[in-house]
């Protein structure tokens, strides 16, 4: 260091340190603990840290008690750091002056710059001119100039805000949009900057003047206030209107108040409160409106999908959805997810989003090692026609342990599960089930490299029944028809599964082709009529459970007989190991038949059909899928299901076709299917962005949906339209149509169209 050595060396260290520490403290926000674990919380404490000061000159004018340092000033206290060409202490006045380019980087992250800044060493008052401040994510403030209080609020006048990046081409002008202030209020422990008489511009033009306006800043995570509102249009609602306000309760919880204004179907009220504990957290959101002028063509409910009749007006509707999830110990934790409508229309009327039938459940589980064991009471709501709530199962309790030792001495390893299930219906059949599964396992290699699995198991199980019909699979027998009764199975499984690979490596790459067969066994029938089938309704045959032991998913049918799995798997690997392709092809070989199982695997006949996958990317931006099954007497497809997908983000298209048969049996029962999709999605430049969406129903020739979106986005701005088209396909329901606009302003949120219905 240089200057005037007039003062003993220690004495001016020790001033020029109570000048720089004086000023930072000014100029900076009091420091919190989750700056810093070590960072000071007082000022008092702030002034008391060391700080270290470097310049080109450190001058003490006695005469005057004035500390100077001059030239590329350096001072640093803690995490903040100020830069300046000059800085002046005035010892007997307790006045402290930066002057030159001077700038101060916090420890929160924000930079505040000013031609020339002079604080009062109480630190009680300061002020900046030429006031310039950079946020924690990239916004900038400028003023005029500005006054500092307390070392926590600054009053800022003439100022502008803008989170817009400056135009490097031409970096006078105007940003995109900014928002001019005759003052501003930063309040750094409210983390909220406060606006008067303030007018947003776009492209330098005024577009809105508000007296008063407020945001949190950058800083801040939560803050109460209102959030942006949603606006928008459709046919069965008419204009709506969605106005947020957000509530703050505590540390742990918040509420956000949403009702939605429309003007052909009333006024909602909507919200939604949130709480974290020391164990979890939960969440509960709740609606309710008063049915009105049901009488009216465009309020009536029969246009929808979901209708339910039985509304009138006056009546109450709402919804309630709600979830929880606490950790009991390191093992333990338990939960909700329940939901709740008044009436069967309400959810597609006011467009929330759901699944037919709801579904809420209270659980418990346990998590050891490998071992597991869950326990769940559950309940559905049904909404496909009125009274089927009766039918709905009520299940209490269904639980279930699954174990699985560590290997033993020969390799394998022990499984093993016990379940019960109580399933009761207001009207209907019900069902009690105990049952329990043991079972060994074990793969090796033998000697000439083929790989051999082993695996044996025994299922029992118990059932007690009421309200059934010996040979029948309805829920609701007739009067007259229903019996009750018990029945007991002991299945025993087994099966020996053999693949041997045979790998090639060439310059090309890598190939493995492996030939596998496998042989089942077990008893002949086991899927008895007395059996009430409830848990296993859903089954097709795929690839994917070609050499599964039991292919029927549930407890209450299972894969009888005797079996031979056969197949041949091939997989390919690039040199680079980027592209893979791969295959399989496979049929089953049934040594007995069964009616309980579809004819697609061999119920009625020998021989299965044949089911293959094959799936390759060769390259980055390609990548295809297709599984197949087909009858191995006619040839006839009875699954098809392909997918494509094909360039970069630039410009990337999409392509599945799905083809179902209709199967009609115990296991599975639903309609033939043919359907198309088609997909764009294009990263026109660096901000536009554009995405496209079709489905058509191939067997019916008729369109599913369509949508179309265009989006703008740049580091401070969004615009974004979408349209999209749900066409019903089913008499008195009509098409809907509906045009969604958004804009974004960063820090001020979004506003904009919503689609009024959801599913």
């Amino acid at each position: 260091m240089g200057g005037r050595d007039v003062m003993p060396d220690w004495r001016r260290r020790l001033s020029a340190g109570v000048a720089a520490a004086a000023l930072l403290v000014a100029l900076g926000p009091v420091a919190r603990a989750q700056d810093s674990a070590s960072a000071p919380e007082t000022q008092q404490e702030v002034r008391e840290t060391p700080a270290v000061l470097q310049a080109d000159e450190v001058e003490y004018r006695d005469d005057r008690e004035i500390v100077i340092a001059r030239g590329n000033v350096e001072i640093a206290q803690g995490e903040r750091i100020l830069l300046a060409d000059e800085v002046r202490y005035n010892i007997p006045r307790d006045v402290i002056t930066a002057t030159g380019d001077v700038s101060l980087l916090q420890p929160s992250g924000e930079v505040i710059f000013g031609d020339r800044v002079r604080v009062t060493g109480d630190l009680r008052e300061g002020t900046i001119e030429a006031f310039r401040m950079l946020l924690t994510d990239n916004s900038r403030l400028a003023a005029a100039n500005a006054v500092r209080v307390n070392a926590n609020r600054t009053y800022m006048n003439r100022a502008v805000y803008s989170p817009c990046d400056v135009c490097e081409d031409d970096p006078d002008s105007a940003p995109l949009w900014q928002v001019r202030a005759a003052r501003v209020i930063h309040d750094q422990q409210d983390q909220r900057l406060y606006y008067r008489h303030t007018r947003l511009e776009l492209f330098d033009i005024p577009v809105f003047y508000t007296p008063y306006f407020s945001h949190p800043d950058p800083t801040a995570e939560r803050q109460t206030g209102l959030l942006t509102p949603t606006i928008g249009y459709s046919s069965s609602l008419g204009a709506t209107l969605r106005p947020r306000y957000y509530v703050v309760l505590s540390d742990q919880a918040d509420f956000t108040f949403a009702p939605l204004f429309t003007t052909n179907a009333g006024q909602v009220a909507q919200g939604t409160y949130r709480r974290e504990t020391a164990t979890g957290s939960f969440e509960v959101t709740g609606s309710i409106t008063q049915a009105a002028n049901l009488d009216d063509a465009a309020d009536t409910t029969a246009n929808l999908r979901f209708d339910d009749p039985t509304v009138a007006d006056g009546d109450l509707r709402g919804h309630l959805d709600t979830t929880g999830q606490f950790n009991i110990d390191e093992n333990w934790r338990w939960g909700w997810d329940a939901k709740w409508v008044s009436d069967d229309a309400y959810l597609e009327r006011y467009g929330y989003e759901f699944e037919d039938p709801l579904q809420s459940e209270l659980y418990a589980e346990r998590f050891e090692g490998r071992n597991y064991f869950t326990a769940e009471a559950m309940t559905f709501q049904g909404l496909r026609r009125q009274g089927d709530d009766a039918e709905q199962p009520l299940i209490l309790p269904n639980a279930e342990y699954a174990y699985i030792s560590d290997p033993d001495y020969l390799g394998g390893q022990l499984f093993g599960n016990l379940g019960v299930l109580n399933l009761m219906r207001t009207e209907g059949r019900d069902t009690r089930r105990l049952s329990g599964t043991v079972g060994w396992e074990r793969s090796y290699v033998e000697d000439l490299g083929g790989r051999i699995s082993l695996k044996g198991l025994t299922n029992v199980d118990a059932y007690s029944y009421q309200d059934t019909v010996d040979g029948s699979d309805v829920i609701v027998p007739p009067a007259g028809t229903r019996e009750d009764g018990q029945a007991a199975r002991v299945f025993p499984q087994a099966a020996v599964s053999y693949g041997y690979p045979l790998t090639r490596s060439t310059w090309l790459g890598s190939e493995v082709i492996e030939p596998r067969a496998q042989l089942v066994v077990g008893p002949n029938g086991g899927n008895s009529s007395r059996i009430p089938n409830e848990t296993s309704r859903t089954f097709e045959f795929t690839a994917g459970n070609l050499f599964a032991l039991d292919r029927v998913p549930g407890r209450d049918r299972v894969s009888s007989g005797q079996r031979v799995d056969y197949g041949l798997e091939y997989t390919y690997t690039t040199p680079e190991g980027q592209g893979t392709a791969s295959a399989l092809i496979g049929q089953s070989y049934r040594i007995n038949s069964d009616s309980a199982l579809p004819d697609t695997v061999g119920g009625d006949q020998e021989f299965s059909d044949i089911v293959g996958q094959l799936s390759v990317s060769p390259v980055r931006y390609l990548s295809g899928r297709y599984d197949f099954r087909v009858d191995d007497e006619t040839g006839e497809l009875g699954l098809s299901e392909a997918a494509i997908t094909v360039g970069p983000p630039a410009l990337r298209l999409g392509a599945s076709y799905t083809l179902v048969e209709a199967q009609q049996s115990e296991l599975a029962s639903f309609r033939e299917r043919e359907q198309l999709n088609l997909r764009l999605d294009s990263r026109l430049s660096r901000y536009w962005s554009l995405s496209a969406r079709h489905r058509q129903n191939l067997r019916d020739a008729e369109p599913l949906d369509t949508s179309l979106g265009v989006s703008y986005q740049d580091e401070c701005f969004l615009i974004r339209v979408s349209a999209n088209r749900d066409y019903a396909n089913r008499a008195g329901v009509e098409d809907d149509t509906t045009i969604m606009v958004t804009i974004g302003l960063k820090n001020l949120g979004a506003f904009g169209t919503s689609p009024a219905n959801r599913r």
